[in-house]
């Protein structure tokens, strides 16, 4: 769960989210069909102490993949959940606008993420089990959406809607394979999730292997083995769901 937003959000972040509503009220209909697009202030939602807390929040990952998100970090790695500026049901359709402008600021629309999961798969998607119910202003009741998205840090039984085989995620539910799909979490080459399990798989390899053998070298292959098994599923590690996974099904010897 997400701590406190920063004060950026919460003062200049709120006063641009009021203008915006109000520059909508006052002519709805050019921002509706793409005459008129709002100003939005990376430098607001995108301030480094709303990344720095989102980085204190998430342990410096993506929310998504769990991949660690490489320093500096830029605006273009704020992710707007709902998107801010267009919204697109699925990949290929035409955008539906003026998308969620009055939450471009909201502390809880905000994750960090890398650039693949963002910019390169996510972009304006943003589907729902019923397209008719997008709220399509700021007067529209949020809740009645039904959405397919997961949001890591809302929804706690992310492992009932994803499951791991090996490194892939594989959805088992319309949401967890809406969320498989859109941010391309499946996709079979990830160097850093693959390097991730081949550790894993080496270090349970290695400690059955050498198992109750009393060489030092030994003990020490097998001690690192259970340190390795006791961080990766720890929250601040990255894949951290991948290994629990694998953990499970791949238990060190007694």
């Amino acid at each position: 769960m997400k701590g406190n937003a920063p004060a950026v959000l919460l003062n200049a972040g709120a006063n641009a989210a009021a203008t915006h509503r109000a520059d909508y009220d006052k002519d709805p209909k050019p921002y509706d069909d793409g005459r008129k697009t709002f100003d939005f202030k990376a430098g607001v939602y995108g301030h480094q102490t709303v990344r720095s807390k989102l980085e204190e929040d998430q342990h410096g990952k993506c929310a998504y993949c769990e991949v660690v998100v490489p320093k500096p970090y830029a605006d273009g790695h704020i992710d707007h959940w709902r998107p801010k500026g267009a919204v697109t049901q699925k990949r290929g359709a035409t955008p539906v606008l003026p998308g969620y402008y009055w939450l471009a600021y909201c502390w809880d629309n905000l994750l960090l993420a890398c650039q693949f999961c963002n910019r390169s798969n996510k972009k304006t998607l943003f589907p729902l089990a019923d397209p008719a119910k997008r709220a399509a202003n700021h007067h529209v009741d949020l809740t009645v959406e039904g959405t397919l998205l997961l949001k890591p840090d809302v929804d706690t039984d992310l492992d009932a809607h994803i499951e791991f085989v090996e490194e892939l995620p594989v959805g088992r539910t319309p949401r967890g394979q809406a969320t498989v799909e859109v941010l391309g979490l499946d996709r079979l080459e990830h160097r850093a999730r693959d390097m991730r399990i081949a550790a894993l798989r080496d270090a349970h390899a290695q400690a059955w292997i050498f198992a109750g053998d009393p060489h030092p070298a030994a003990v020490k292959i097998v001690s690192d083995a259970r340190r390795l098994y006791a961080e990766a599923p720890l929250p601040q590690s990255p894949f951290s769901a991948m290994a629990r996974t694998f953990i499970a099904a791949n238990p060190l010897p007694a």
